[in-house]
C-alpha cells in the first residue's frame, strides 16, 4: 500500500485518546478517516455518510459497541465492521462475528495487523456470517 486510498473511508470509534490516535496515524496515509467518541455519534455518521469499514470498540460511554453494531444493522447499513477490545472475551466475539462483523481485534494491537485486517475487510465481496472465532490470537476473521 503506497498510494493513499482516498475513495475509501473508515470511521473509528473509540472513546479513549491512545488507540484512537494510534488508529487515525496507522490509517490516514492510506484512507479518509473520520471517527467518533460515542456509540449514537458513530450511528447518526453511519447513517448519513457512506462509509466503508466502521473499527469498533466494545466499551462505548453510552451504549456497547455490540448493540452500535446492532443498530447499524437495523438501519439496513451493511457496513463492513472490524470490533476491538481490551479484553480477551470469545462471548463478545462470537456476539460481533454472528452479527457480521468481518473481524475481531484485540488491544494492543500493532500496525501491521491494523493494516492487513483493513485491507481484507474492504476487499471482501459481502458481509458474511464468520467461519470462525477467536481462542486467544491476536484476531479472528473469516479468512
Amino acid at each position: 500500500m503506497t498510494a493513499r486510498l482516498s475513495d475509501q473511508r473508515i470511521l473509528i470509534v473509540e472513546d479513549q485518546e491512545g488507540p484512537c490516535a494510534a488508529l487515525m496515524m496507522i490509517l490516514r496515509p492510506f484512507y479518509q478517516v473520520e471517527s467518533a467518541e460515542t456509540a449514537a455519534a458513530a450511528l447518526d455518521l453511519v447513517v448519513q455518510n457512506p462509509i466503508d469499514l466502521v473499527i469498533m470498540d466494545v466499551g462505548l460511554p453510552d451504549y456497547s459497541g455490540i448493540e452500535l453494531l446492532r443498530r447499524i444493522r437495523t438501519a439496513g447499513k451493511d457496513v463492513k465492521v472490524i470490533v476491538m477490545s481490551g479484553g480477551r472475551s470469545v462471548e463478545s466475539a462470537d456476539d460481533v462475528l454472528q452479527l457480521g462483523a468481518v473481524a475481531y481485534l484485540l488491544k494492543p494491537f500493532n500496525f501491521q495487523e491494523v493494516l492487513t485486517l483493513v485491507q481484507n475487510a474492504l476487499q471482501a465481496s459481502s458481509v458474511e456470517a464468520p467461519s470462525r472465532v477467536p481462542t486467544g490470537a491476536g484476531h479472528a476473521s473469516l479468512k
